[in-house]
């Protein structure tokens, strides 16, 4: 048993409890918790989470009308979604927390900070910016939204269906650009070292450990290096003989006394009589797709028929064999 098997065992999947028990479990988790870092509601077992984008509806940089909270009928930037909550952290929500002194960034000079706060997937919907004729910008909420043809789009290097507003077909909702790829840092590996070998090819003509270790390593005395079996071990190598039962022992003695079959070649007589009736078969064929069906089953083997044909050349041979010792 592996040690992911094991350690799965012993772990304990809240999410899989039912409601009751979920809600006794998270009570007596926030007991250990801040008061402001309470966890109000426990994740979503694992077959309800969304994890395609196309399920969620929303990526990354979309913009999403507030229906719900303090924030209710603002505008704001998606830069994460939670899978295991089915919500969503926008860029200008966020609330106050108080956070212990030792837990303090750099830079931090007050208990209270404001932290990010997650948005139900509910309670938000999909917005988009657009200018008018005057160059004025102003922005389209869709209560709902259809999807339909696919595309390949290139910035996010797979197909995706096209958005459009529900009941306005003529209003499109396109993917914002993804996120921009991670700029390099200090703890960054620079190209020069990536491409740095520091390995070598392992060889079966040169041994990775030298001769004159292998002593070290290995046990000349070892009961594996001896080449006489003990009585044990020979048992263990050769499985006993089963006995036979009765019924074994008739059928075995019933096949010793049937005569042995004798294969003998067809006479030219019958060959001819097989190859004329077929020869009038195949000219009454007029299709020409079946002719070339049966030329490429005539050049098939047939192994059953190459095993009766070598028995047949074995009894001949046998045959000859025993003629030429008479005649001796």
């Amino acid at each position: 048993m592996s040690w992911n098997t094991a350690k799965k065992r012993f772990q304990r999947e809240v999410e899989n409890y039912p409601k009751a028990l979920r809600d006794v479990y998270l009570a007596k988790t926030n007991k250990y918790t801040l008061p402001t870092f309470e966890t109000k509601e426990w994740p979503l077992a694992k077959w309800e989470r969304k994890t395609k984008l196309e399920q969620i509806g929303f990526a990354n940089g979309d913009l999403a009308y507030i229906t719900e909270g303090e924030k209710k009928g603002t505008v704001s930037t998606i830069f994460q979604y939670s899978p295991e909550m089915n919500s969503f952290l926008l860029a200008d929500v966020t609330s106050k927390k108080l956070l212990p002194k030792q837990n303090w960034v750099e830079h931090q000079s007050s208990h209270l900070i404001d932290y990010p706060e997650y948005v139900k997937r509910e309670h938000i919907k999909l917005a988009a910016k657009d200018k008018d004729e005057n160059g004025k910008v102003y922005y389209v909420v869709a209560d709902d939204v259809v999807y339909k043809e696919k595309y390949y789009d290139e910035r996010y290097r797979r197909w995706l269906p096209k958005r459009f507003v529900k009941n306005h077909d003529s209003i499109e909702i396109p993917w914002p650009n993804p996120p921009q790829d991670p700029k390099d840092d200090h703890l960054s590996t620079s190209q020069q070292a990536a491409f740095e070998r520091t390995y070598e090819l392992q060889s079966i003509a040169k041994p990775p450990v030298p001769t004159d270790a292998l002593l070290q390593l290995r046990n000349p005395y070892s009961k594996h290096k001896k080449r006489v079996l003990s009585e044990a071990q020979a048992r263990k190598v050769n499985a006993p003989d089963m006995p036979l039962s009765d019924e074994q022992k008739i059928y075995l003695a019933k096949k010793a006394t049937e005569p042995k079959k004798v294969y003998k070649n067809l006479s030219e007589e019958i060959q001819d009589f097989i190859g004329s009736r077929m020869a009038d078969h195949v000219n009454k064929i007029d299709n020409p797709s079946l002719l070339a069906h049966l030329d490429a089953l005539s050049e098939s083997k047939i192994p059953d028929f190459a095993k009766t044909m070598k028995n047949i050349e074995d009894a001949e041979l046998e045959k000859q064999k025993k003629l030429h010792n008479q005649a001796i």
